[in-house]
């Protein structure tokens, strides 16, 4: 079995420490969702370089005025003005995968340079959304190079957490010791709070935490506005498997504050809407095949068919219901896609007590500890 990754906390930790070691390796790729990760372990390396005496030249794919041949250049020939060269590639994940037959650009370049040492320098990458198994990734790791996993923190508890404490998730813990680097007071209580109102993203939450420093007497909630949104299939999720607390705040987060992803936000309510039922369709129709295969005698995860890191809100999910109870869910959710669409044509009479019906109806009771 495969260790398991350290969480990125750890990760970045770990590649600081070794910078202050006074150790610059050949190549390091920053991987994973998380900006606020990849941009300190950038910030940490180049200053390193800077302070060996290194030439740092940027690069980004996204810019207007990126030269591919200009970064190329700078992989393949010796500096002018400094004995190394530091290279940053920002936003270089399109430029490292593969569009039908043809080779990604930058990939036999760079491999060239990961794998050599000449020219002389380091070469850091910053890809978000590339896979662990890019071509450009195996080989950094097969030349010693480093390859830093930054995803963003878990803002839930872990699927064995029935009832798991939302203050100890990782995001709402790194939110508290990101206010104690600072010398900002906060509770545990109003450190949940920011997280909920803000969102999963630790720049916005390290700016909330700016309006906090030095607040006096007034509260977290008069300071940090309701900004969060919510990912339709995370709300989906807790519908489907009967958490109507978390259904319930999650219905009303994401009807309120939309869906934020790449940069944009998602608010027209019939998209929402849409993206939702969608989700649970799935998910009822996952549900009632785990249950199925349970009461068959089988292992859930037989029937399962999704990507690895959706395996145990899958089983969860199963082991939530017997299956007739999944298959009268399916019929009610039917119902409730027909009101949305006979609603709409009316004049749009279906709202968010609607689905906070549906979740309400389809909870699931969770039994206390040793009974």
């Amino acid at each position: 079995m495969a260790a398991k990754a350290p969480p990125p906390t750890e990760v970045l930790r770990g590649f600081v420490a070794t910078l202050a070691g006074g150790r610059l390796p050949r190549a390091v790729i920053l991987r994973g969702d998380e900006r606020w990760f990849r941009e300190r372990a950038l910030v940490a390396a180049t200053e390193t370089a800077e302070r060996a005496g290194l030439e740092v030249v940027r690069h980004d794919a996204r810019d207007p005025d990126f030269d591919l041949r200009a970064l190329t250049s700078d992989l393949t020939e010796a500096p002018m003005f400094a004995g190394a060269r530091c290279i940053v590639v920002r936003n270089a994940a399109g430029l490292l995968k593969k569009e039908g037959e043809a080779e990604p650009p930058l990939l036999a370049v760079a491999g060239r340079f990961v794998s050599g040492s000449s020219p002389p320098g380091t070469l850091l990458v910053d890809a978000e959304g590339l896979r662990a198994d890019n071509a450009l990734v195996k080989k950094a790791l097969a030349a010693g190079a480093l390859v830093l996993e930054l995803r963003r923190l878990y803002d839930q508890p872990a699927p064995w957490e029935r009832n798991g404490d939302p203050r100890r998730t990782e995001l709402v813990q790194w939110l508290a010791g990101r206010a104690r680097e600072r010398g900002i007071a906060l509770t545990p209580d109003e450190a949940l709070y920011v997280c909920a109102a803000t969102g999963n993203d630790l720049a916005a939450l390290d700016s909330a935490l700016s309006r906090l420093a030095g607040r006096g007497q007034e509260s977290v909630r008069s300071l940090v506005a309701w900004e969060a949104g919510a990912a339709p299939w995370d709300v989906a999720e807790s519908i489907a498997r009967g958490d109507a607390p978390r259904a319930a705040a999650g219905i009303e987060t994401l009807l309120r504050g939309g869906f934020a992803k790449g940069g944009e936000r998602e608010i027209d309510p019939a998209a929402l809407l849409a993206m939702l039922f969608g989700s649970l369709r799935t998910k009822v129709r996952e549900g009632l095949a785990g249950a199925r295969a349970i009461e068959r005698g089988a292992d859930p995860q037989s029937v399962y068919a999704g990507p690895p890191f959706g395996r145990d809100d899958f089983v969860a999910r199963a082991r939530a219901r017997r299956a007739g109870d999944w298959e009268r869910l399916g019929e009610d959710l039917a119902a409730l896609e027909r009101k949305n669409r006979q609603g709409k044509d009316q004049g749009g009479e279906f709202d968010a007590s609607d689905l906070l019906a549906f979740a309400l109806r389809w909870r699931v009771e969770r039994r206390a500890a040793g009974r």
